[in-house]
């Protein structure tokens, strides 16, 4: 079993790399691997609860966040200096996550086999 970081980076409303995004952290973890997700920069406003909004073309994936305990993946982080400069509170977020510094992000990367960014 291979330690996989899924970082992303993007925000939720220019493209569709978050849903992409999903997609592999839940594909990488129905085949047994061990996948971390870390939200940093523009893609911690994933992480805020959604709403349908007629002019949001994109679909409102972010709730499936709530498929990653179905898919054992339980590692679920968020830049805590990410958040704060887009002042963003943790209790905001639609899903339980663990906030890390830098030192906690530089440990992360380095228990992993493979990162890949989004």
């Amino acid at each position: 079993m291979r330690n996989i970081l899924l970082l992303q980076r993007s925000s939720p409303f220019n493209n569709s790399k978050g849903r992409e995004a999903l997609d592999i952290a839940l594909a990488l973890a129905a085949v047994e691997h061990n996948v971390s997700v870390l939200f940093s920069a523009d893609a911690v406003y994933q992480l805020l609860p959604t709403q349908d909004q007629p002019d949001f073309k994109l679909k409102a994936y972010p709730r499936s966040f709530k498929l990653f305990a179905l898919y054992d993946i339980e590692q679920v982080y968020v830049c805590q200096q990410s958040l704060k400069q887009r002042g963003i509170n943790a209790s905001d977020l639609s899903i339980d996550v663990t906030g890390l510094d830098t030192q906690g992000i530089a440990e992360l990367f380095a228990r992993q086999h493979q990162v890949i960014s989004s």
